[in-house]
């Protein structure tokens, strides 16, 4: 992580130098504004984030389906596509958020990778939490990792009642602009009024002060939200009364005390082309030479003042980026600042003015609109198709000016009859990393923002910066003397670690020298060799870890072997009591009717399919080759150059284990006395007990009536052990049924069963245009019809891909996202009739 720290530094320090250069300021060493972006540019260097968003096939599922999903990763800066980070961690949480359910780790590739998530049959009906985040990413809260709800509907259980129905109940928020509410300023007014089921009503209402005075009166613009203009006084109280449009009865509200004294900002994000405009304002007390500046709004001062004053301070940052910076005199109680849009890139500016001390003391957000987006199209050859028939799709990214782009992009097609009603103007993968991933709560219909249809949607969303708060940081820990120590490294790849103890002790053992062996499913394997540091801690980078794995490790030091080895564990995903993510229960389970009909429908078909198979199955000769029962003892090694079996007879007349060993060709046994000497090829060989190191003194102690087989391994075989040769003694005990063998302890020896990344799977879909058998007379009534996780876009902006429709007349919804390498994100959807 340390190279980087570097670069964000590097980076961060180079807009500070700009931005002062720009504005002309002469800020001195030791004033404010001068350490609030020191800080800035040490926070943002020592802490760049990242942001991971999946792609899923679809938002609802039945017990038993997958969950086939993409992962796009990025640098939070940036928004570059993120190749340091190799692994995306995936949980699913319970619909309670106390416990997961199941995990997952996918490999990331140049910030793109894709996986799947298989359901058990036996999961519940409930809205689950699928989360999304990156080794480096458990250094911070939670709160920053992705999340979507999934829904898992089981067919057998009882028809649910509708979630999130209306309900007369609102709750209202009312958010002075900026912050804060002072007497005597003139201000803005924001609120979001939301039903018992969490989704935005339309309202309207009046305020009255203590007086019972009508000092304003509103009504909501979208989706619950709005903003009036008032002016507190001081002395005075407020109440908002508040109904919903088309009701009735009033409910009232009263609205946060104003301050006496304190600042505010107000900006204006609409009326200018060129400038966010930000109005700065406060009552604290004015010098008596400072009046005539004090009588009306200026601009903030681009050079420092001739005598030492006391100054405000504002800054300006987008993804943790600084964009702006200026100062003015405490005692000028209004000035304007105006905030050049070009140079702010696309996505939140987080606007903050800071006293004389350096203290934040009001903030805004704004949002910067550039364009900075992908077209994508989704294209059939054909309008409309029967069933059981070939469509081809092509996609298209362009940018805004219509040239062709380069993009890493995700296609889903599903059945719109199997899936619940379409939430509109949803999240995608362009509002997440643009708008709701910077944002706390709960964010609806994300996508209203983002679409050009919608001309008023700069306007909306300057609403929604008012009412929603910002959660990347806050000043407090910006200007913190010194930081916290990060727990976890950038993982870009898996990386086995732990740590080597003396004995039983927990006293690390700085120097163990640690043999460590990976074997797979597949009998593949690796080995590597490693020194532990002065803390007795060891790392192990670039081992290919894919599924289950069996890790051998032997620590050593000379000839001592009396030795702890503790692995790190590699995948344990925990959590906490947390809320799953707020979202509108607003799942009707009517909605799923067609997808639980025709999916019991297609469960009965399959069982008859099966029983038939079972009737109709022939008398067959099965020829396979016998399991080894000692297939674990010999795991590390796969198969030996020779075996001696003992039997009961061959035992009972050896008086110890080496008169066993000299019935082994190539095995020279010499001397007399409870351990002779022994050698193969005319060197000591490495001695196992039951597939775990040992040496010739134990084994001298193993009687023979308790030998089973005995493994004499040369050559490579044994080189990969570290050893000229190998003898292997598997002891009845130890067989797979009798014994755990990775169980046993032994002295500086540990082995484990370790997963790793999930393995490789393909999505399934029929080639009707070459069916098998099976597929032909099975009926199709796929819910995802089509999942294509890694399409990119060739020179002129196109790709292609095909899939076969299946036995259902309904309609096909596409949808398509993506992003280029340098961030640009897009998205498109459309749909298709099967007729």
């Amino acid at each position: 992580m340390r190279a980087v720290a570097h670069r964000y530094i590097r980076f961060s320090y180079l807009i500070v130098v700009a931005v002062v250069a720009l504005t002309a300021l002469r800020f001195a060493d030791d004033d404010p504004l001068t350490r609030i972006l020191d800080s800035f540019t040490r926070y943002t260097g020592q802490f760049p984030y990242e942001k991971v968003y999946l792609h899923t096939d679809r938002a609802a599922y039945l017990p038993g389906e997958t969950i086939w999903l993409k992962s796009y990763l990025f640098y939070g800066e940036n928004r570059a596509a993120d190749s340091t980070s190799g692994s995306v961690w995936i949980d699913l949480v319970s619909p309670t958020g106390r416990k997961i359910v199941l995990d997952t780790r996918i490999r990331s590739k140049g910030g793109y990778g894709d996986g799947y998530l298989p359901l058990p049959d036996t999961l519940s009906t409930g809205r689950y939490t699928l989360r999304a985040y990156t080794s480096w990413m458990r250094n911070f809260s939670e709160e920053w990792y992705f999340n979507q709800t999934i829904d898992v509907v089981k067919p057998s259980a009882p028809p649910a009642p509708r979630l999130g129905s209306p309900s007369t109940a609102i709750d209202v928020q009312f958010l002075p602009e900026s912050g804060h509410w002072v007497a005597g300023l003139p201000s803005r007014m924001a609120y979001k009024a939301i039903s018992s089921g969490g989704i935005g009503i339309d309202v309207t209402g009046y305020v009255l002060n203590t007086k019972k005075d009508t000092v304003a009166g509103f009504v909501s613009q979208h989706l619950g939200m709005g903003a009036f203009p008032i002016t507190p006084e001081a002395g005075q109280t407020y109440t908002a009364y508040v109904k919903m449009k088309d009701g009735d009865a009033y409910t009232a509200f009263p609205l946060p005390a104003p301050q006496s004294t304190g600042y505010i900002l107000q900006v204006d994000n609409l009326s200018n082309k060129e400038n966010i405009r930000v109005f700065v304002m406060h009552n604290l007390p004015v010098s008596a030479d400072a009046a005539t500046t004090a009588s009306a709004p200026g601009s903030a001062s681009s050079t420092a003042p001739a005598s030492p004053q006391p100054m405000l301070s504002i800054v300006a940052q987008v993804n943790g980026s600084l964009v702006y910076a200026a100062k003015a005199p405490t005692n000028r109680p209004r000035f304007l600042v105006s905030i050049p849009r070009n140079k702010c890139p696309q996505g939140i500016v987080h606007i903050t003015l800071f006293d004389e001390r350096g203290k934040p003391v009001s903030e805004r957000l704004a949002y910067s609109d550039r364009n900075d987006v992908i077209n994508l199209t989704v294209k059939t050859a054909k309008a409309s198709v029967g069933v059981r028939q070939r469509v081809d799709v092509t996609v298209t990214a362009t940018n805004a000016a219509g040239a062709p782009v380069a993009a890493n992009l995700s296609l889903a097609v599903t059945d719109s009859k199997q899936q619940p009603a379409v939430r509109p103007n949803g999240r995608s993968l362009m509002s997440y990393l643009l708008l709701t991933s910077d944002l706390a709560g709960h964010i609806e219909q994300p996508g209203y923002y983002f679409d050009p249809k919608n001309t008023d949607r700069l306007n909306k969303l300057d609403l929604l910066m008012m009412t929603q708060g910002w959660r990347r940081f806050t000043w407090d820990k910006v200007m913190a003397s010194t930081y916290p120590p990060m727990r976890f490294f950038v993982d870009t790849s898996l990386t086995l670690s732990g740590t080597v103890f003396m004995a039983t002790s927990r006293v690390p053992a700085p120097g163990a020298e640690l043999l460590v062996m990976k074997s797979q499913k597949d009998s593949s394997r690796e080995t590597g060799m490693v020194t532990a540091d002065e803390q007795g801690r060891f790392f192990l980078h670039g081992m290919k870890l894919i599924d289950t794995n069996t890790v051998f490790i032997q620590a050593s030091r000379g000839t001592s072997r009396n030795f702890n080895v503790v692995l790190d564990k590699l995948y344990s995903p925990q959590v906490r009591l947390i809320r799953p993510p707020f979202a509108p229960l607003d799942l009707d389970y009517e909605q799923l009717a067609e997808l639980l009909k025709r999916q019991k429908s297609y469960l009965d078909i399959e069982r008859q399919i099966n029983m038939n198979k079972e009737i109709q199955l022939q008398t067959v000769t099965v020829k396979a080759k016998k399991a080894d029962p000692y297939a674990q003892q010999r795991s590390m090694y796969g198969t030996p150059d020779n075996t001696l079996v003992v039997d009961d007879m061959m035992a009972s007349g050896q008086s110890s284990i080496f008169d066993l060993l000299r019935r082994l060709p190539g095995v020279q046994v010499n001397g007399g006395g409870p351990t002779p000497s022994v050698s193969v090829r005319n060197s000591a060989p490495l001695f196992m007990l039951d597939g775990m190191r040992t040496d010739i003194q134990a084994i001298a102690n193993i009687a023979p009536q308790t030998v089973a087989n005995i493994d004499v391994l040369k050559g490579a075989g044994a080189s990969i052990m570290g050893a000229s040769s190998v003898i292997n003694i598997i002891t009845k005990r130890g067989g797979a049924a009798k014994q755990d063998f990775s169980k046993v302890a032994a002295p500086g020896v540990l082995i484990e069963k370790v997963v790793g990344y999930a393995p490789r799977r393909e999505f399934y879909a029929p080639r009707f245009d070459a069916a098998t058998p099976d597929e032909r007379v099975r009926p199709d009534f796929r819910a995802t019809l089509w999942w294509a996780p890694q399409l990119r876009t060739d020179a002129t902006g196109k790709a292609t891909t095909s899939f076969f429709t299946s036995d259902a007349k309904t309609t096909l919804r596409f949808v398509l996202e993506g992003a280029t390498i340098t961030g640009q994100t897009g998205y498109a959807e459309t749909t298709m009739k099967v007729e």
